[in-house]
């Protein structure tokens, strides 16, 4: 069931009726062939579309489909080489491809043989499928066969508008009542160093939600500074298990694979309070064997949460249980509701609870169950009518195809086009261990071709929109931290689709046995594997393979026989494997369409890789020791994406420019060395109006850019940068070198010239950097601009001027990095859509004036409207900086993060920040400021650090949050009523500070400015601290600073070695510490 029978039938008719309308399929002379060939599959697609939802209601897999899945197979592979083949008849002047084997029967030779071996294969096909057609069933008289499809995108414009579907959604009010209970049942102390807490339940039922939400906790994380969660697995060995959790506390294992020197380390990593998850253990054994002496005889308490399905295994550690059980009816639909509708339209959902309770029922109070058919639900929005036909779908009736799988599972499945089946099959083939990343996963897709061309819109573009289907259909969760990553959502959606995809697939994982008997496997999927693959399949099951993917598996160096026994590969993925070369043989793929080499030790790239005539995708990101390319790469035509970033290419051979489909562009160096090979050019890249994205590098080697980014009106992301500038101490360096090489005679003398020659090479390459960057133009399309490495003075004129506005009208995203001759920012309040803006080592920088708000006197408007985060940092002369504007303007109205680090000679903060409604603030390494104050509007956190000139806060009246690292001179601190939370920092090196009437050791007592602010902030409810021994110790129970600490409802204190701590709570009445011994 892996290739959904329906849409490969259907893709693999277009693809043949549009070879039959090209010259090559003329040339060949197979049209009459080609015709028959269609005139059959016109009659297999009736059938099969009539037959593909009885199949899938009754999980019955007749016959005749895997023949006719055969057949499909071949006519994709005949196609691709019938255009390869016909277009090198058409152009004699191409020279020969290699010999090319795509199955066992073909071999072509001559043009001539070739015709007559490629027009037997398409009769050989027919013949086939017109004998597997007899044993097919009859289509009912009358039938129609009709292509009409719910339109699946057409409800809630859930691809125009992915938030809600990649938020993470709120637990329902059953996993938050559970969680109130054994939240305080975790912190409280008890006689056990180490107490086991267990959540026992059946599979899907919500263990995992539950044990995340205490995670992810507030009062966990403060009570336990280490926090690791461990996903068991079967696979899952104990020197993995043991570098998980050493890992995962912080500490580093290095090449260490010995269970004795692992527990050793565990031990020393640990020296803090832990909480440690075990998610889905099914044994004691890693318990007993490994964990419970070590821990218990460790030095720091902490909590071991598991889940687990059997309560045996939490009997056996002696562990406080908790067991899930199902929803009752009203929490099921209170669950169903957030996952529908995370905004909750009460009136909407209000009139569907008839139909949704029902609905909710039949998931029979199974959490996974309702959280995967609400995503179904959601995809046919708020209408009651489309919520019934869910309800009354025969899908619920039918028997389930895996016994304990909900049902529901599999009718979300079912409910899929075609294309999103196939889609989330093939997310099943990545090891449960593995993430899957977005970018890799839409060109596997697109590979396969399994992605359908939208209107107006790339290949890409349409499978990005498949994987935020699938993400808010709850078959896929996106990671919370990152984006570009997600897992599909349960394990029993996962054994769901790996027994889907069964028939067509394998997945080895480290040295383990082979246990199928596929004859034809199409996907193959190697985890943990050693240095060589040495044939995992037989040779037989190879020649059929059509998708390679590494996993984990960093020492494996040599691929040749793979390359030579599979002929039919769509995509190879190698990446972060040792593979140093690709064979020659690699030419022979002409198949392939998804090559990834990224992160290998690849040092070159053989010239036979401009066969590859179908390779869409070339990623070589990472690879730091390739240092050429190939000049046969401008030969693959049919390329889309080009990964270069991260390799050490001095050039990038011309004629990339002609690879008209390129649409991903990244890591393009400009031009060439002196006297090296001839590099691609910016005029080059005028022809590429497909592109979306595009990294230049080296831009100041470039001789013209006047068309460069010309007819670019798809264009979203821009990285422009020149070469990095010589570093000062490396350039001093060559100077003392140079210098140590000459006589004395006439020292000063050169020495001043020298200075001369670098004023004037400093002028001219200022100018030549301005010429070069005038010339481009962006177009207005772009919603990401990066500049890096600008050496004029002045910034381009196309990001400059009173029109800043109109020329990039839906920019978001702005990053000024290295522009360290620029003297003068540009008007950068003008960009309307901006949300980000970060600028970087702007050395040249002393002022930040009006004109950074693009206002005037005479003006009104807003400057940046929209912008949510700026960030400035290592700004070395920047002395001053205002927000100046007048009462009719407004300024930075949703700005609610304000980063400031390195910049040494910022006097104050801007006036205009008082006018702003932050939520963030972090100052860091300003060595001039002397104080923040007035900052009425500054709501969530303060972060203060390294500013060794700060003497005063005051006037935050709503802020919540302190933090105070390293500002030794701090003297004043007030004005801070609602502060809720305070830590302090104070390394070892700044324990003495002198005050105007006193100096005071940090090691007898507390500054008077902490002790008054204690005392005023009657809200405060948790302070830590960091400091020294002896200050630490003060703070003890009798000690001259415990007056103070015995105030706050919560503190922390610990060593700057992190080696000594008190914990004190005044609610719960503990009291812990190990800081009273003089050890």
């Amino acid at each position: 069931m892996a290739m959904v029978l329906d849409s490969f039938v259907k893709r693999c008719t277009a693809s043949l009726q549009d070879f039959a309308g090209q010259d090559a399929c003329a040339a060949l002379g197979v049209g009459d062939d080609v015709r028959a060939l269609l005139a059959t599959l016109s009659r297999i697609d009736a059938i099969v579309s009539h037959e593909e939802r009885r199949r899938l209601l009754t999980a019955k897999v007749d016959g005749w489909v895997a023949q006719v899945k055969d057949a499909m197979y071949d006519i994709d592979d005949v196609i691709d080489v019938c255009v390869v083949e016909g277009g090198k008849i058409l152009e004699d002047d191409r020279p020969p491809t290699p010999k090319v084997r795509c199955f066992s029967c073909f071999k072509p030779a001559g043009p001539r043989k070739f015709r007559h071996e490629i027009g037997f294969t398409i009769r050989d096909i027919d013949l086939r499928l017109r004998e597997v057609e007899e044993e097919m069933p009859r289509l009912p008289a009358g039938s129609r066969h009709s292509d009409a499809k719910r339109d699946w995108f057409s409800h809630n414009s859930i691809c125009n508008n992915c938030y809600h579907a990649i938020k993470p959604q709120a637990a329902g009010s059953q996993v938050q009542k559970a969680v109130a209970g054994l939240v305080p049942r975790m912190l409280r102390e008890g006689k056990k160093k180490v107490d086991v807490f267990a959540i026992v339940g059946a599979v899907g039922i919500g263990k995992t939600t539950l044990a995340r939400e205490i995670y992810n906790d507030d009062r966990m994380t403060e009570n336990f500074p280490i926090c690791v969660w461990v996903k068991m697995s079967n696979d899952l060995s104990e020197v993995d298990f043991l570098k998980k959790i050493i890992t995962g506390a912080g500490a580093t294992v290095g090449d260490t694979e010995n269970r004795e020197e692992l527990l050793g380390l565990l031990s020393s990593a640990l020296s803090k309070r832990f909480l440690i998850v075990l998610d889905d253990l099914d044994n004691a054994g890693l318990w007993d064997n490994l964990l419970k002496d070590p821990l218990g005889d460790g030095v720091a308490r902490g909590r071991i949460l598991i889940t687990t399905r059997t309560e045996e295994v939490a009997t056996s550690m002696k562990a406080t249980v908790h067991r899930v059980d199902k929803m009752d009816t009203e929490n099921a639909w209170e669950l169903l509701c957030k996952q529908v509708d995370p905004e909750r339209n009460s009136e909407e959902l209000a009139a569907l609870k008839d139909v949704g309770i029902k609905i909710a029922e039949i998931c029979d109070g199974h959490p996974l169950a309702i959280k995967v058919i609400a995503g179904l639900l959601r995809s046919r929005g708020n209408n009651k009518a489309e919520w019934e036909m869910v309800l009354n779908n025969d899908s619920w009736s039918m028997p389930p195809i895996l016994p304990e799988v909900p049902q529901a599972l599999y009718m979300s499945y079912i409910d899929l086009p075609s294309e999103l089946k196939e889609c989330f099959l093939h997310c099943s083939l990545y090891p449960e261990e593995c993430p899957i990343q977005r970018f890799d996963l839409v060109r596997h897709w697109i590979a396969q071709g399994i992605v359908k061309a939208g209107d107006n819109k790339l290949l890409e573009e349409s499978a990005e929109e498949y994987y935020i289907e699938l993400i808010s259909r709850n078959l896929l969760q996106p990671d919370p931290d990152n984006f570009e990553q997600c897992w599909i959502t349960h394990d029993f959606l996962r054994s769901l689709a790996r027994f889907l995809i069964a028939d067509e697939s394998i997945v080895i994982c480290g040295q383990q046995k082979l246990s199928t008997s596929l004859s034809k496997p199409r996907h193959l999927t190697l985890c943990n594997m050693e240095n060589s693959l040495e044939d995992p399949i037989s040779l037989k099951q190879q020649m059929s393979i059509r998708s390679v993917m590494l996993f984990k598996s960093p020492n494996v160096r040599a691929i040749d026989s793979l390359v030579e026994s599979a002929p039919c590969l769509r995509v190879l993925d190698l990446s972060k494997t040792a593979i140093e070369a690709l064979p020659k043989s690699i030419g022979n793929l002409v198949h392939l369409r998804y090559l990834n080499l990224g992160g290998t030790e690849v040092r070159d790239i053989p010239s036979s890789i401009g066969f590859l005539m179908n390779l869409q995708t070339l990623s070589l990101q990472g690879c730091q020791r390739l240092q050429r390319l190939p000049w046969s790469i401008k030969a693959l035509l049919e390329l889309r994406c080009l990964h270069l970033e991260g390799t050490s290419l001095s050039y990038v051979p011309k004629g990339v420019g002609e690879l008209k489909h390129l649409n991903y562009l990244s890591g393009l160096i400009i031009g060439h060395d002196n006297n090296g090979p001839e590099g691609c050019d910016l005029d080059d890249l005028k022809a590429l109006s497909e592109l979306r994205h595009l990294h230049i590098e080296s831009l100041d080697r470039a001789s013209s850019c006047a068309t460069a980014l010309a007819n670019k009106p798809f264009l979203k992301d821009l990285y422009l940068s020149e070469q990095a500038p010589v570093i000062e101490e490396q350039q001093q360096k060559e100077e003392q070198e140079s210098q140590e090489n000459k006589g004395e005679t006439g020292k000063e003398e050169n020495e001043e010239q020298e200075v001369s020659n670098g004023q004037c090479s400093g002028e001219e390459s200022a100018e030549a950097s301005e010429k070069i960057w005038n010339e481009l133009t962006p177009p207005k399309s772009i919603e990401k601009l990066v500049i890096k490495n600008y050496k004029g003075v002045r910034f381009p004129s196309w990001i400059k001027g009173p029109k800043l506005g109109t020329s990039f009208p839906s920019l978001v995203f702005l990053d000024l990095e290295n522009c360290m001759s620029c003297t003068k920012l540009p008007s950068l309040g003008l960009l309307n859509q901006l949300q980000s803006l970060h600028i970087s080592n702007a050395d040249s920088i002393v002022t930040i004036g009006s004109e950074f708000l693009g206002t005037t006197v005479i003006s009104s408007g807003t400057s940046f409207p929209k912008l949510e985060v700026l960030k400035l940092r290592n700004m070395k002369k920047l002395e001053e900086w205002s927000l100046t504007v007048e009462e009719t303007q407004v300024l930075l109205p949703r700005l609610k993060s304000l980063h400031i680090q390195s910049c040494p000679k910022l006097k104050a903060l801007p006036e205009g920040l008082k006018h702003v409604a932050l939520s963030e603030l972090h100052v860091e390494g300003a060595y001039s400021l002397t104080e923040i104050r007035d900052l009425p509007n500054l709501s969530d956190e303060l972060h203060l650090k390294d500013n060794k000139a700060l003497q005063r806060i005051s006037n935050l009246p709503m802020l919540r949050s302190l933090i105070i690292d390293d500002c030794s001179k701090l003297k004043h601190v007030a004005g801070l009523d609602a502060l809720q939370h305070l830590r302090l920092v104070f390394p070892p090196s700044t324990e003495t500070f002198y005050f105007e009437e006193l100096i005071i050791f940090w090691s007898i007592a507390f500054p008077r400015w902490l002790e008054l602010l204690i005392q005023k902030c009657k809200g405060l409810r948790r302070f830590e601290l960091q400091c020294s021994l002896s200050l630490l110790r003060s703070c003890l129970d009798g000690g001259k600073n415990w007056n103070i600490v015995q105030q706050i409802p919560e503190v922390r204190i610990i060593s700057c070695d992190g080696k000594r701590y008190i914990r004190y709570n005044k609610n719960r009445r503990i009291y812990e510490t190990n800081a009273q011994s003089e050890e």
